[in-house]
C-alpha cells in the first residue's frame, strides 16, 4: 500500500503525470492539498484529477484538504495532522504543483514528523524529474524528555508562567528559563510579560513535536 501526496495549484497535468509515474493499486491513496479558498480554476483541475484516478485506479482513496496558507503555523499543523490521520504505507511526496507558500508548508510538516518517504518534483518544462529520499534532509527535533514536558504541560494548560512551570516540573527557574529560550528560537513557545511574570504558551506546531 502507498499514499502519494500531491501539493496542487492550477493545472492537474503534474498531478496526473505523477500518478502515471508511480502507478496505483487497490487500496492505495491519493492525498491532495491546495490553498484556501479553492477558486474556480483549481476546482475544474481537482475535477479533471479526480475523475481520472476513478475512472483508471480501480479502489483508490482520493481526498481534497485546503489550507490557509497565509497561516504558516496552523497550515504545518493542518498538512501534518492530515498526514498523521490518513498517510498510510509508502509515502510519494510530489511537490510539483501549487503554491510555493505550499510546498513549503507540506515539506516542512513531514520533515517535523520525521515521516519516511521520497520527494518528486517534476520541472516546469516537463523535461524531467528530481527525486530524493526525505532522510537526505530530514530533520530529528532535538527534543529531550525535558523540552517535551514543557511543551505537554503548555499545550494542556495554555500559558504558564517560568515560576508556574518550575513547580509544576520541580526543575530550577533559570533552568526552565533557559529551555523556553531554546523552545523559542525552534518556534515552538512564544513569550510574553505580564507585568513582571514572563508567560510562555505553545505555538500551534508545537503539537506536531509531541507523540500522541
Amino acid at each position: 500500500m502507498k499514499t502519494i501526496i500531491i501539493t496542487f495549484g492550477f493545472d492537474e497535468k503534474f498531478a496526473i503525470r505523477g500518478l502515471l509515474r508511480n502507478g496505483l493499486n487497490y487500496g492505495d491513496k491519493v492525498l491532495v492539498f491546495t490553498a484556501k479558498p479553492i477558486i474556480d480554476k483549481v476546482e475544474r483541475a481537482l475535477h479533471i484529477l479526480e475523475e481520472f484516478v476513478s475512472k483508471y485506479y480501480r479502489g483508490v482513496t482520493f481526498k481534497v484538504v485546503s489550507v490557509n496558507v497565509q497561516d504558516f503555523n496552523s497550515a504545518i499543523l493542518q498538512i501534518g495532522r492530515t498526514l498523521r490521520e490518513e498517510a498510510e504505507g509508502e509515502k510519494i511526496i510530489n511537490l510539483s504543483g501549487g503554491m510555493r507558500s505550499l510546498i513549503i508548508e507540506t515539506l516542512a510538516a513531514v520533515l517535523i514528523m520525521g515521516m519516511e518517504g521520497e520527494v518528486e518534483v517534476e520541472l516546469e518544462n516537463f523535461e524531467g524529474v528530481i527525486k530524493f529520499p526525505l532522510n537526505i534532509i530530514k530533520v530529528k527535533p532535538p527534543l529531550s524528555e525535558e523540552f517535551k514536558n514543557i511543551l505537554n504541560i503548555l499545550i494542556e494548560e495554555g500559558g504558564l508562567s517560568i515560576s508556574e512551570l518550575s513547580r509544576r516540573l520541580n526543575v530550577a527557574k533559570s533552568t526552565i528559563h533557559r529551555r523556553i529560550k531554546i523552545l523559542k528560537e525552534m518556534g515552538l513557545v512564544e513569550t510574553e510579560y505580564e507585568g513582571k511574570r514572563l508567560m510562555c504558551s505553545a505555538t500551534s506546531i508545537a503539537k506536531l513535536f509531541i507523540s500522541k
